[in-house]
C-alpha cells in the first residue's frame, strides 16, 4: 500500500514539474533586424509551441525602461496592422512576422514583444536599425566659396573638408542642417578657405558611420572651379550672339524700313515744291497790276496840274 502511494506521489509529482516546465515557452528565440532605408523589415519570434496572440509595442530603446508607448499590433483587440497597413502580422503556428514596408528613420528602435499561447506566456525585446541612404554629396562652387551637398541621411553624419595633400579643413567649413522627410535631415556645408582656393583640389567627405567608418568623397580641382566660375559669369554678362539665319531677316526689313523712310522725304519734298511753284505764279499774276498801279498813282498828279 505505501508502495502504490510512493507511485502514486511520483506521478502526481512528475505531472506538476511537466506542467510548469511547458507554463512557458520552452524555447523563445526574436532576432533583431537590420535593413536598408525605405525598404521592406521583417521582424521574427519564434516559439516551440503555437502562438495563440500577441502584442507589440514600439520603445525607444530595448534597454530603456518605460520606453514602450505605442502599440502597433494587438491580436487581442483585432489588430493585425497599422499606420494604414504600412505594419501588419503574419502568424503561422509558431513562427510571428511583422512587416514593416518602406521603413522611415523614425522606425528605428526597439519592438517589445507580449507572445501568448494556451500553456503559457513570455516576452522579449528586439531591435530595428535603419542603416543610412548613401547618397553621394554633391560639390559645386558657390562664388568664391565651395559648397557640399549632403541631401538624405540621418543626424549622425558628418560632413568632412581635405584638400589635395589630405590636409583636413573642416575648420574652416560651416555646416546647415534642414529637416528633410522621414526624420532624415539634409546637410549643407560651406568652406570659408583663406587665401580662398588656395589648394589645387578640394574634397567633401561624407561620413555615415563614425564605427564602420563609411563614408562617400567627391572632390573637385580648384582650377577648374575658378574657370567654370568665370566661364558662366562672362556668359551671363556678354551679349547674346545672333544666328546667322536671323541677319538676312533683318537686313531685308531694315531695308524695308529705308525705303519707306525715302518714298516719305520725297512726298513730303514734292508737296513743298508745288507750294512753291504756287506761290510763283501768283507773284507772277500780281506783277502787272502792281505795275499798272505804279503807273496810275504817276499819272494822277499830271492830272491834277
Amino acid at each position: 500500500m505505501d508502495s502504490l502511494q510512493k507511485t502514486a506521489v511520483y506521478l502526481l509529482f512528475l505531472s506538476i514539474f511537466s506542467s510548469a516546465s511547458h507554463g512557458q515557452f520552452a524555447t523563445f528565440k526574436c532576432s533583431d533586424v537590420k535593413t536598408e532605408y525605405n525598404k521592406t523589415a521583417a521582424i521574427s519570434c519564434i516559439s516551440n509551441t503555437k502562438i495563440t496572440n500577441l502584442t507589440v509595442k514600439r520603445c525607444e530603446n530595448c534597454n530603456k525602461q518605460n520606453s514602450c508607448s505605442q502599440t502597433i499590433i494587438n491580436t487581442f483587440a483585432g489588430n493585425y496592422s497599422s499606420e494604414e497597413g504600412r505594419i501588419w502580422l503574419v502568424l503561422k503556428h509558431n513562427i510571428s512576422e511583422v512587416h514593416i514596408q518602406a521603413v522611415k528613420a523614425t522606425d528605428q528602435g526597439g519592438y517589445k514583444w507580449y507572445l501568448y499561447s494556451d500553456t503559457g506566456e513570455n516576452q522579449g525585446c528586439t531591435t530595428l536599425e535603419i542603416t543610412d541612404p548613401e547618397i553621394e554629396p554633391s560639390l559645386t562652387m558657390n562664388g568664391r566659396k565651395l559648397a557640399c551637398l549632403s541631401p538624405l541621411g540621418h543626424r549622425q553624419r558628418q560632413i568632412h573638408w581635405f584638400d589635395g595633400h589630405g590636409n583636413n579643413l573642416t575648420g574652416s567649413a560651416s555646416l546647415v542642417s534642414e529637416e528633410a522627410e522621414d526624420g532624415l535631415t539634409s546637410l549643407t556645408s560651406t568652406l570659408h578657405e583663406k587665401p580662398i582656393l588656395a589648394a589645387s583640389e578640394y574634397c567633401c567627405t561624407v561620413l555615415f558611420d563614425v564605427h564602420t567608418k563609411r563614408n562617400k568623397t567627391k572632390c573637385l580641382s580648384a582650377h577648374k572651379a575658378v574657370a567654370d566660375y568665370l566661364h558662366f559669369t562672362s556668359a551671363i554678362t556678354s551679349d547674346p550672339e545672333i544666328p546667322k539665319e536671323h541677319v538676312a531677316t533683318i537686313l531685308v526689313l531694315l531695308f524695308l524700313v529705308l525705303c519707306c523712310f525715302a518714298a516719305v522725304l520725297y512726298y513730303k519734298h514734292r508737296q513743298r515744291a508745288m507750294a512753291r511753284g504756287n506761290v510763283a505764279d501768283i507773284i507772277r499774276n500780281l506783277l502787272p497790276i502792281l505795275r499798272q498801279y505804279e503807273k496810275a498813282e504817276e499819272n494822277a498828279p499830271n492830272q491834277e496840274v
